[in-house]
């Protein structure tokens, strides 16, 4: 899911990840949008990847997602997926709900509003993040259970 998201004023396209805990935004992006960064330790981790440090953090940078207008931090990281990662932070934050059924954002603070989102419909299918690890018990078998749709014309 992607939203089409102004930083001081100039468009990027923001993935919605509610996996991800922080507001991220790709280290090769810093420059066009003028931001200034403060050091931060840290690290942040992609499945399937080793941990990486952030390379920073910009603060109070002003965010524009429909009419909803505010300032938040941005953690920036050396990516190549994608260019601004809007995760759990910003959600809180906002008070926004995720309607996936609907392709919309519902946002519950100051002005309630509905934001519609670009959902990438494709025929291919995609898990794009799953971890597993042992199960709860020592020695006992563990599952994983997926749900799926099938349509029938």
């Amino acid at each position: 899911m992607f939203v089409d998201v102004k930083i001081h004023g100039k468009p990027i396209r923001a993935m919605i990840d509610t996996g991800a805990t922080h507001i991220y935004l790709a280290s090769a992006e810093v420059e066009g949008f003028g931001l200034v960064l403060e050091k931060e330790v840290g690290q942040v981790k992609a499945i399937n990847s080793a941990a990486q440090p952030i390379a920073g953090v910009a603060k109070s940078v002003l965010i524009k997602v429909g009419p909803f207008e505010g300032k938040t931090n941005l953690s920036v990281v050396v990516t190549d997926d994608f260019k601004l990662i809007l995760g759990l932070e910003f959600l809180q934050d906002t008070r926004t709900a995720v309607l996936s059924h609907i392709d919309s954002l519902m946002m519950l603070r100051v002005k309630p509003c509905i934001i519609p989102i670009l959902a990438r419909r494709t025929r291919e299918k995609n898990l794009s993040a799953m971890q597993f690890k042992k199960g709860h018990k020592w020695n006992e078998p563990s599952y994983l259970c997926t749900s799926r749709f099938e349509e029938i014309e």
